[in-house]
């Protein structure tokens, strides 16, 4: 009886405890892979929240003055007057040099002198006088014959004064082109010939440049370029008295081709640089 007993209890707890086992081991798998799941929400949370790196693009190019240029005359002769040497600043209309200009100057005051003579025919009718009874029929018709002589010859003396005032500004022109003028505000960066020397004609020998706007000339790669516009700002680095200065600039031009050979647009870009800190020729970068 009592081994009977004991068996049956024997039987009950081993089928009790393969049932906890089992059990177990089933939930803890699920408890894990749970735990895993959870872990990995953070990962991915933070991946989207990482904003994207963003790469600043700079072209290398070099600075120009915006006005630079070789000025020659139209007419040949001999320099009869240098007025400017290299370093000297000038305005606009200012007489750099002359050449010899005696007979032009001559031919202007002839020509100013008849356009200026005041010399008139005086004419007048004598009807007034006929109707008064002061004159009589035949003196007045020979008075009135006379008087169409004079007006005819008034009207070709009047045509001649036209003619001499062209002849005078054509005078004009021809002393002005002895004189060679600044074409702008500037300095005077080199003077070619001195007194005394002949020029060509359209012979460079005096060069003048203006500082006071530097544009900036480079090249960036063709998928920047095709977004930059005319017009857009953009900062220029440039190496002055030893330090990396920036001066904001305009975009005034962007190429519309690419260089097949290197892939690069080519882009201009203009500052004022009134206090003259920036030389024109210096290498620097621009950043977009």
């Amino acid at each position: 009886m009592n081994f009977f007993y004991w068996f049956r209890f024997g039987l009950l707890w081993l089928t009790f405890a393969g049932v906890t086992v089992a059990s177990a081991q089933t939930v803890a798998p699920v408890v894990a892979a749970s735990a895993t799941t959870v872990a990995a929400k953070p990962s991915a949370s933070s991946a989207s929240a990482t904003p994207p790196a963003v790469i600043a693009v700079t072209a290398p190019g070099v600075t120009q003055a915006l006005r630079d240029v070789k000025l020659s005359m139209t007419v040949a002769g001999r320099i009869d007057g240098m007025l400017v040497r290299e370093g000297a600043r000038v305005r606009k209309g200012q007489v750099l040099m002359y050449l010899d200009r005696n007979l032009e100057e001559l031919e202007v005051k002839l020509l100013r002198l008849l356009v200026e003579d005041k010399a008139r025919i005086q004419v007048e009718s004598l009807r007034p006088l006929l109707e008064s009874g002061g004159v009589s029929r035949k003196q007045a018709e020979d008075e009135e014959l006379a008087l169409g002589a004079v007006i005819a010859e008034r009207k070709t003396l009047e045509a001649s004064k036209d003619r001499e005032r062209v002849e005078l500004s054509l005078a004009a022109e021809a002393y002005e082109r002895r004189n060679l003028r600044a074409p702008f505000d500037g300095v005077i960066t080199k003077v070619g010939l001195r007194l005394g020397e002949s020029v060509s004609p359209h012979e460079p020998f005096i060069s003048m440049v203006d500082t006071s706007r530097v544009r900036f000339m480079g090249t960036v790669p063709a998928r920047t370029g095709i977004k930059l516009q005319v017009g857009a700002m953009v900062k220029i680095e440039l190496p002055i008295d030893g330090q990396l200065r920036s001066r904001l600039a305009k975009v005034v031009f962007v190429s519309p081709v690419t260089d097949p050979s290197s892939g690069l647009i080519e882009v201009i870009a203009e500052f004022d640089n009134a206090d003259g800190s920036v030389r024109p020729g210096i290498s620097g970068r621009m950043s977009l």
